[in-house]
């Protein structure tokens, strides 16, 4: 009937009516039984009619035909209907908004479409149906742009068209809803990996529109409104500064009491919550904590990656972070360690480091309640084709748990000496602060891991790495050789590295150079005599006055090392202000501090008084 020009007419409308309930019924076969029936060699002849309602109709029923169908994207594909559908798009407005509405089917999910589609002009074709009074034209074609732009050509072909600040404008709530929601859907692909696109975005005021959407939109709206916020927010501190002035935490909050955009509305607040510290509060007190820890097990692997990266972004805090564990994240935190997605997985790890970062009692809360998540992080560090952020994140967690009683003894059973040395030759510092903290109890563990060339690594790492590995192979050398002279003396090349760490802008990194000098130069005139003539004498005494107390020891240790052959270097090095604070070493509290102050003091002659 199709071809028959006495009856195409009505062909055409019967099959637009079955079509369009066909779309509306999920499941539905009655695109594929119509592709199989014959029906797009006409329907491709009849998009090139100078019948304007039969263009328009063809174009429907082509899009019904592939909706959400990948099998017949492609054989509509190989049909050749393409190019007569971009040239629809400059018909008159009814013709061209079906013909977006079918590129839009076409596209979904579709790459390679995408691609072909955006190569015949798609784009400022897309770009000016915007600009129609008709809201269905709008939808249609930022519902096509959203998901062509998916194309690397697609998106090219953008900023050569304009079309973001119109995008941006459709977002206000005096156009359609649906025709909002397509454009933030446009939008979210847009900001996705693109900085220029997102400045663009920003740029145009679409801040405030997208978080109304997520307040107040249709639920695909709050969606993809998310989705465009999670994108916009991605690395830039300027931007969710000013989202959160908008009330953007509690809009998104609100969302996760929804049925649907919780993926997006966690990666959002995951954004919002990343370096800084009063974001992190505002979102806790947006009660989201345990929504949160409940949603690292939803079916969905998209919330469960997001769920775990604001999980990982809240955790820096100091007291949020004992609110997470009482939410009792850790173990879904330890099951995701297992599961076969390497992005949960890293951020998973990325979690747990932060929870157990400089806190004792969480560090035993997860040795108490999922030890299992030991051997997963030490699997994690070795794992084959996982990315050097996930090891990070493993080394790093493994290093906090290795830092107290218990914990420690499990992750060195787990034979997490291996793979963390493995890691020390790929310059990865968290894998020299997990060295630092298993080396301290045990001599035989100490032994071991210098039998395994754990010394050589750290010594390239303090050369060549950069300022964090630089800080924790300090750190690891100065547990390594603590009591273990022959350690000491075949460290001694680190000297002059230790030396210049002692002027680093990070105190804990210079105390840590300190730590290790102390040890090292012990062994003999020589390293002494070369730490002198690098400077330590001058740059420790410099380290005095501002010194933390976990330091303070480090410091007159070394200094006292340093004066068994260069007394008089130390004592030039000494100024005033250096002996004040040397008093009140002496007069502190601390008796292990009195003693090492006395000794220096004594080292230093009779000559010498503070």
């Amino acid at each position: 009937m199709l071809s028959d020009s006495k009856t195409q007419e009505a062909a055409l409308k019967l099959m637009l009516m079955l079509t369009d309930a066909g779309v509306s019924q999920p499941g539905s076969d009655i695109g594929t039984e119509m592709i199989a029936g014959g029906a797009v060699p006409s329907l491709r002849e009849l998009l090139s009619s100078s019948n304007s309602a039969l263009q328009e109709m063809s174009a429907a029923v082509l899009g019904n035909l592939c909706h959400e169908s990948p099998e017949n994207q492609d054989k509509l594909a190989e049909a050749g209907i393409f190019g007569k559908l971009v040239d629809l798009l400059s018909s008159g407005a009814t013709p061209a908004q079906e013909a977006a509405y079918a590129i839009w089917n076409l596209t979904v999910g579709h790459e390679k479409n995408s691609d072909a589609i955006a190569r015949m002009g798609a784009v400022p074709k897309l770009a000016e149906l915007l600009k129609n009074t008709s809201d269905i034209a709008q939808e249609n074609a930022a519902g096509a742009l959203m998901h062509i732009t998916m194309s690397t050509e697609a998106r090219a072909a953008i900023s050569k068209c304009n079309a973001i600040p119109k995008l941006c404008e459709l977002l206000q709530p005096s156009y359609e809803p649906e025709v909002s929601t397509q454009a933030a859907g446009a939008l979210l692909n847009l900001a996705s990996d693109c900085t220029e696109y997102a400045k663009e975005i920003v740029s145009n005021d679409a801040i405030g529109p997208l978080i109304n959407l997520v307040k107040d939109g249709p639920d695909l709206a709050r969606e993809y409104a998310a989705g465009a916020l999670m994108n916009l927010m991605r690395g830039e501190m300027e931007v969710a500064t000013a989202a959160a002035k908008l009330s953007a935490i509690p809009v998104l909050a609100g969302l996760l009491s929804r049925s649907s955009g919780h993926s997006e509305a966690l990666g959002a607040l995951a954004n919002l919550a990343s370096g800084s510290a009063d974001r992190q509060i505002q979102i806790y007190k947006a009660q989201v904590t345990r929504k949160t820890v409940s949603l690292l097990s939803d079916p969905d692997i998209d919330v469960r990656r997001s769920a775990a990266a604001l999980l990982m972004n809240l955790a820096p805090h100091g007291k949020i972070k004992e609110r997470i564990v009482e939410a009792g994240a850790l173990k879904p935190l330890a099951k995701a360690l297992k599961d076969d997605d390497e992005i949960l997985k890293e951020r998973a790890a990325g979690a747990l480091a932060n929870l157990f970062n400089d806190h004792s009692a969480n560090v035993h809360q997860g040795f108490q309640q999922a030890s299992e998540m030991i051997p997963s992080l030490v699997a994690l560090i070795q794992e084959a084709g996982l990315s050097e952020d996930a090891k990070r994140q493993a080394a790093h967690a493994l290093a906090m748990l290795a830092a107290e009683d218990g914990p420690c003894d499990a992750v060195w059973q787990a034979k997490a000496g291996p793979p963390l040395i493995a890691l020390l030759k790929d310059m990865i510092g968290e894998a020299a602060l997990g060295i630092m903290n298993l080396s301290w109890r045990w001599p035989e563990v100490k032994a071991e891991l210098a039998k395994a060339g754990t010394l050589e690594y750290l010594m390239d790492m303090l050369r060549l790495g950069d300022a964090m590995a630089k800080e924790y192979a300090a750190g690891a050398l100065m547990n390594m050789t603590a009591g273990s002279p022959d350690s000491a003396e075949k460290v001694t090349p680190a000297v002059k590295d230790l030396a210049e760490l002692l002027k680093a802008d990070a105190i804990q990194a210079a105390e840590w150079a300190a730590g290790a000098l102390a040890n090292i130069i012990r062994s003999g005139p020589a390293a002494q005599e070369t730490a002198v003539a690098q400077g330590a004498a001058t740059s420790l005494a410099a380290l005095l006055p501002k010194v933390t107390a976990n330091g303070m020891s480090l410091v007159v240790l070394a200094l006292t090392s340093l004066a068994e052959t260069q007394a008089a270097a130390v004592t030039r090095a000494l100024g005033a202000k250096e002996k004040a604070k040397l008093r009140d070493f002496r007069d502190s509290s601390n008796p292990d501090l009195q003693d090492y102050t006395k000794a220096l003091v004594d080292k230093l002659g009779p000559g010498f008084s503070i």
